[in-house]
Parts: C-alpha cells; sequence; structure tokens
C-alpha cells in the first residue's frame, strides 16, 4: 500500500524537526559534555576533560558506548572536516539521523496496521518537544530511547502476526534491543523489557523448541556482554565489565556516595518536566495507559505491553530521590505511543457520531495547537540558552599562535555551559578558574604520546566519588589568554561588567550572545514559549537576558 500526501508530509515534518535538533538545539545537562563528548573528543583528537567516573580506579563509563560515534567521527575526520562540524555531524548522522530512523521504522510498521494510527504517531513524536533533545543528545539514555523504540517496533510485528515462526523472530530481535539499550547504553533501561521478557517466556513454555529459543537469547546476551567486555577491558586494561559498575554505584553506593549527593528533587519535579516536554499529550497519555490495554483491537496485548512499560519505568524512578530530566528519556516515545493509540481509538470512535464538518475542524484545531505550542516552546529553548554553542563557535574560529605553546580558555561560574572540547581549535585548552562552585570540577585527560590506551588507563591524581572539591582542577584567572563569562554583577573574577565594559587595558571582548538570566525577573510565558517581536505588544512577555561574551587578554598574563 502507497503512502498518502499527508503521509510523506509527516515524513518530511518529521525529518526537519530531526534536523534542526541536530543543528541548533541546546546541550541541556554537563553530564552529556563531560562524560560523553569529552571522552569521545579523546578517542578522537588525544585531549579532552575527564571526570571521575572514567578514572580506572571507578571505571562507571563505558568507551564500548562511544565507539559507533566513533567510527562516525572518523569518517568525518578522514573527509577533512573541521572538529566543530564532527561534532555536528554526528549529532546529525549517529544522534538525530538515527532517531529519525526509529521513528519513521515505528511508523512504517504502525500504517501497515492503520493508517490513522500511524499518522497520529508520526505527528506527535516528531514534534515533541522532549524527543527534540532527548533524541538528539549523547547520552546513553538517549541510546535507551531509540533502542526502546527498535524494540517496541518488532513487539508490534510480533504481536500483529499470524506465524508462529515470525512471532518468535521478531521478539528475538526485540529482546536484543533492549540488551542493547540497557547493556551499551543504561543497565536501567533493562526493565523497560520486563514486559517482554514475561510474554517471551510464556511464548517459550508454549513453544515445541524452549531448548532452542532460550539458546537463541543466551547467544545474544553472551555476544553482547562480551563485545562490551572485550572494549572496556582493551581501553582500561583489565578485566571490566562497566554495567555492574554503573548498578553497584547508583544502588549499592556507601555513606556519602550514590547518586543523592548531586542533588534529590520531589515527585512533582518529573510531573512538570514531562508537562512541559508533552503539554496535552501527557494527559492523552496517562489515559491511554489506563484505557488502551481494555479496548478491544487486534493491537490490544501491544497497548498492554506499551502501558506496563511505562507504568514500570515510573514506578522505579518516581520514587528515587534523585532525580534527572535524561532518566525520562527512554519512556518518551512510549508516551507518545500511548497517546497515539488512545488518540487514534478516540478519533475512530467520534468521528461517525459527529458532523463530519465539527470533526474536522476539532481534529484540525487539536493539530494545530499542538504543533504551534512545541515550535514556539523548541524556538523559546533556542532564543534563551543557545548562547554557549554560539559563543563557543567562535572560540572554534580563533587563530592557531605561531608558537606551540598550549593557549588557556577559560571559564568560572559558566563551566556547566562549555558545550564541550570540538569547540576547541587544537592547541588550545579549556581551563577553569574559582567560582565559588565547591564541587568537583573535571580535571583533564593525560595526553597520549603513542597510544590512547596511555590516556585510558592513566590514573588521575585528586579525584573523588563524594563530590568534594579539589584545587588542583583550576588555574589562576591570569593565566588565561580568552574567558568566557557572563555579566551578572557577581561575577568571580568580575572581568565584564553588566555594561559590557572590561578593563581595555587587559581585556577585549570578541563576541557577546544574550541569554536568559536565571536571577531575572521573567514572566510564566517569555520562560516557556518563544513569542515573535511583532506579537509582543499583543501577549505579555519579559524575559530579563544577560551576555555570555568571549574576551581575549590584550595585555600580559599575570600582570
Amino acid at each position: 500500500m502507497g503512502l498518502s500526501t499527508t503521509q510523506y508530509g509527516l515524513i518530511l515534518l518529521n525529518i526537519a524537526f530531526r534536523l534542526y535538533s541536530s543543528l541548533y538545539m541546546i546541550i541541556g545537562d554537563c553530564d552529556e559534555t563531560f562524560n560523553y563528548w569529552e571522552p569521545l573528543n579523546l578517542l578522537l583528537r588525544q585531549f579532552g576533560k575527564q571526570t571521575w567516573e572514567y578514572s580506572p580506579v571507578y571505571s562507571i563509563r563505558s568507551y564500548a558506548y562511544l565507539i559507533p560515534y566513533y567510527i562516525v567521527g572518523k569518517v568525518l575526520q578522514a573527509l577533512n572536516v573541521t572538529p566543530i562540524n564532527v561534532f555536528y555531524g554526528i549529532r546529525v548522522v549517529a544522534l538525530g539521523g538515527f532517531t529519525s530512523f526509529v521513528e519513521l521504522n515505528m511508523f512504517t510498521n504502525l500504517n501497515s496496521y492503520s493508517a490513522n494510527l500511524a499518522n497520529w504517531w508520526l505527528f506527535l513524536s516528531s514534534i515533541n518537544i522532549g524527543m527534540s533533545h532527548g533524541g538528539i543528545a549523547l547520552l546513553p539514555s538517549s541510546l535507551a530511547l531509540q533502542t526502546t523504540l527498535l524494540a517496541n517496533a518488532y513487539i508490534f510485528k510480533s504481536l500483529v502476526s499470524e506465524k508462529t515462526s515470525t512471532r518468535e523472530s521478531n521478539l528475538l530481535k526485540a529482546v536484543t534491543w533492549y540488551f542493547i539499550g540497557g547493556l551499551l547504553g543504561w543497565p536501567f533501561a533493562l526493565a523497560l523489557g520486563l514486559p517482554v521478557g514475561v510474554y517471551t517466556l510464556g511464548q517459550v513454555l508454549q513453544s515445541r523448541v524452549v531448548g532452542t529459543i532460550l539458546f537463541k537469547i543466551g547467544l545474544i546476551l553472551v555476544s553482547i556482554v562480551a563485545v562490551i567486555t572485550l572494549i572496556d577491558s582493551y581501553y582500561l586494561q583489565k578485566l571490566v565489565f562497566v554495567p555492574i559498575n554503573i548498578v553497584l554505584y547508583n544502588v549499592f553506593g556507601g555513606e556519602g556516595e550514590g547518586p543523592e549527593i548531586f542533588g534529590v528533587e520531589p515527585l512533582s519535579y518529573y510531573i512538570l518536566n514531562l508537562l512541559l516536554n508533552f503539554q496535552i499529550v501527557l494527559p492523552l497519555a496517562v489515559l491511554g495507559a489506563l484505557i488502551n490495554p481494555f479496548v478491544t483491537t487486534n493491537a490490544k496485548r501491544f497497548s498492554v505491553v506499551v502501558s506496563a512499560q511505562l507504568i514500570i519505568w515510573c514506578g522505579i524512578f518516581f520514587s528515587q530521590p534523585h532525580k534527572e530530566e535524561r532518566f525520562m528519556y527512554p519512556v518518551y516515545p512510549l508516551i507518545n505511543l500511548s497517546a497515539a493509540i488512545f488518540v487514534s481509538k478516540l478519533t475512530t470512535l467520534v468521528k461517525g457520531r459527529l458532523p463530519r464538518s465539527i470533526y474536522n475542524v476539532a481534529q484540525v484545531g487539536f493539530v494545530v495547537a499542538v504543533l504551534l505550542i512545541a515550535v514556539l516552546r523548541i524556538a523559546n529553548l533556542v532564543e534563551n540558552y543557545a548562547a554557549p554553542l554560539q559563543v563557543y563557535e567562535a572560540v572554534s574560529q580563533l587563530p592557531v599562535a605561531p608558537s606551540s605553546n598550549q593557549i588557556n580558555v577559560c571559564t568560572g561560574k559558566e563551566w556547566y555551559h562549555f558545550p564541550n572540547s570540538f569547540h576547541i581549535p587544537h592547541q588550545h585548552r579549556l581551563r577553569f578558574v574559582e567560582s565559588g562552585f565547591d564541587g568537583l570540577l573535571p580535571g583533564d585527560f593525560f595526553e597520549p604520546t603513542t597510544s590512547i590506551i596511555e590516556s585510558t588507563t592513566f590514573v588521575p591524581p585528586h579525584m573523588n566519588n563524594k563530590n568534594q572539591f579539589e584545587s588542583d582542577k583550576v588555574i589562576p584567572w591570569e593565566q588565561c589568554d580568552y574567558f568566557v563569562d557572563n555579566t551578572q554583577a557577581e561575577s568571580i573574577p568580575q572581568l565584564i561588567r553588566p555594561d559590557l565594559s572590561v578593563d581595555e587595558t587587559k581585556w577585549q571582548i570578541l563576541q557577546c550572545n544574550k541569554m536568559i538570566n536565571p536571577n531575572g525577573k521573567h514572566n510564566s510565558i517569555g520562560k516557556l514559549i518563544y513569542i515573535p517581536q511583532w506579537a509582543r505588544r499583543l501577549v505579555p512577555y519579559n524575559v530579563e537576558y544577560m551576555d555570555l561574551c568571549l574576551l581575549k587578554r590584550v595585555g600580559e598574563k599575570g600582570a
């Protein structure tokens, strides 16, 4: 069956949203920068900032996870792509591109069953704000987002298939993707496979080839574990299985350890966060999770699986004291699926009971409203928070010095907005200065002279897993050649003032870009959605900005 004009339009909409996000979406989590982009920069360019998690003493971050992105990066390097464009190339191809692929794969599978369901799914997923940043993030939870969606596509194919052999084959593929998402990505994502595991076990017990199916599952598991173990053991030069270390630290951490030392949040944190990312789609998804499994359709069992995964995930993570937005990434596509199934059933139910004109107006009104809110929210994120990407793009274009001395690009209280070292020219290095932050800042990977193994096995001094400050992670600001800072008056050191004035005998401002002032006075609309300039006379809009600036030292260092 061919695709309709509407469906071709939805495919283009999906590609457009993922491409825009890959090119312009902010990096909203410094964990993405320092735990994944920085070690990837190390593998590709032999330098970068190092967190305690990568110290061989702790080994709770996996190099195996980085290998697919490393391969894409090496191809781009072979094409003489600049480092900053290697970053964007990886985003476009391996992150946003792969997310778009798995979304379109689900769309294709749903379309073979119901065009109405497929259309709603692709529309809600494409424009979703959470998918726009979660789907292009270099995070294990984002990989789990992608693999969960792939696994559910195979679950759907299995559940609607009438052939036993086809059902078993697709279930094995689903299990494979759950293993990849949980072992190569984030171990806790394995919890999403529990409903499918129970269903698969039930199918196995009814099968006459029980031993064969269990053997295949075991072989898949052993193969994935072996590959991950071999890669990480090679880089660390010791036998290690990182997923076990991650679970041990997060679940069985000792006194003063574990995720809670990085902050705890109330239950409302996730509820408000999900509302920001899904708006009206969230209550539709909640209704779907509760109602979909009880509505009689050929895909009823799939609705049960989707709802079960959502309930399990929320039950686990809503109860944890330490909460972060990225912990919800793996179920973002399931939230959209639950809502799409519910809306599809609802529209089918009311279509024949309402006058056609009223039905069409209601449907178009809903689509336009959801699309408009999504576009304005995504534009708001870029408008208010993209300054770090813009300023460090200017850093990436700094001239190479004639000497071989390294050049220090420093930052203080803006350290957590640093995008990654792909924005740093090869001769330059990011350095931190004291800014009042009292936690453990990232150090520097040991830079290899012969082999990358020198870096990955080097035990850095003054690291700890208790988030305790170490003074060797900062340098005196007088040693800085360039400085990235904002114009808040409490700047430490106060190189640049709110009026964009500096000591011109020592510093020169090269570029400034506006970003939202976290301590400023804003109204709710200004913080939540973008309002075009022409409409700000009609809609109350107030956002207080500050400037994020790149400064160049013009006086002698140490002066």
